[in-house]
C-alpha cells in the first residue's frame, strides 16, 4: 500500500511539472487602433461649406508575428455606410508598394453628393459650429479565407483567430457621442480603441 501510494504521488508530480512547464495559451492579440480623428470644414466644388470627418485605421503586428497576418478586406462601418481597403496585411505599407511607411489606412466621410462613400461623425450648422453624431463606429477584418485561420506568433505559440473580427469604437459613458478630444485650434488627439484579434477554437483552425 505504501509503495502505491509513493508511485501515484511521482506521478501527480510528473504531471503538475508537465502542466506548469507547458506554455501559456495566447487568449488575445492587440494588432492595431481604431481611431476617430475629428470633423473639420471643407469647402466644396459648388462654394458650399460641408463637415468632413477624418478615420484612421492603425495595423502592425511587429514582435507579435512571426509575418504580417494577411486580410481579404478591411472595413469601415459609419452609421450605415461602409468602405473597405481591399486585400492587405499588417506589414509596412499595409503590404503594398512602397513598404516604407507603417500602415495606417485612412478614410473620410461626408456628403454623398460631394463624393464620399462613408457618412460623417458631425453636423456642421451656419455658424460653422460642430455638432457630434456618431454613437459608434466599427472595422471589420475579414481573414484571407473568410474563414478562422491560424498564423505563428514571435513566443513559438499558434495563434488560432476568428474569420471575421469586429471592433466597435463606443462613445464614452455620460456622452452623447463620441468626442475626438480638439482644442480651440482645431487640433484633435481622436477616440480610439485597440483592434484586438480573440482566439478562436484550436480545432476550428484545422478544418
Amino acid at each position: 500500500m505504501e509503495k502505491k501510494f509513493v508511485f501515484l504521488a511521482c506521478v501527480a508530480i510528473a504531471i503538475s511539472l508537465f502542466v506548469s512547464q507547458a506554455p501559456a495559451q495566447t487568449r488575445s492579440i492587440t494588432i492595431g487602433k481604431l481611431t476617430y480623428l475629428g470633423t473639420g470644414a471643407q469647402k466644396n466644388g459648388d462654394g458650399t461649406v460641408s463637415g468632413v470627418s477624418s478615420y484612421e485605421v492603425h495595423l502592425d503586428t511587429t514582435d507579435i508575428t512571426i509575418e504580417p497576418i494577411s486580410f481579404s478586406n478591411v472595413s469601415l462601418l459609419v452609421k450605415g455606410t461602409e468602405q473597405g481597403s481591399g486585400a492587405i496585411t499588417t506589414g509596412l505599407g499595409c503590404g503594398l508598394p512602397p513598404y516604407q511607411a507603417p500602415c495606417d489606412l485612412r478614410f473620410e466621410g461626408g456628403p454623398r453628393s460631394a463624393g464620399f462613400s462613408l457618412a460623417p461623425c458631425a453636423k456642421l450648422n451656419k455658424e460653422q459650429e460642430l455638432t457630434q453624431t456618431c454613437i459608434s463606429i466599427a472595422v471589420q477584418l475579414v481573414s484571407s479565407t473568410g474563414k478562422n485561420f491560424s498564423f505563428p506568433l514571435t513566443n513559438g505559440n499558434k495563434f488560432c483567430a476568428y474569420g471575421i473580427s469586429n471592433i466597435f469604437l463606443l462613445a464614452k459613458p455620460g456622452q452623447a457621442a463620441l468626442e475626438p478630444r480638439c482644442d480651440a485650434q482645431g487640433f484633435c488627439k481622436g477616440a480610439s480603441v485597440p483592434i484586438i484579434l480573440h482566439s478562436a477554437p484550436a480545432k476550428s483552425c484545422r478544418l
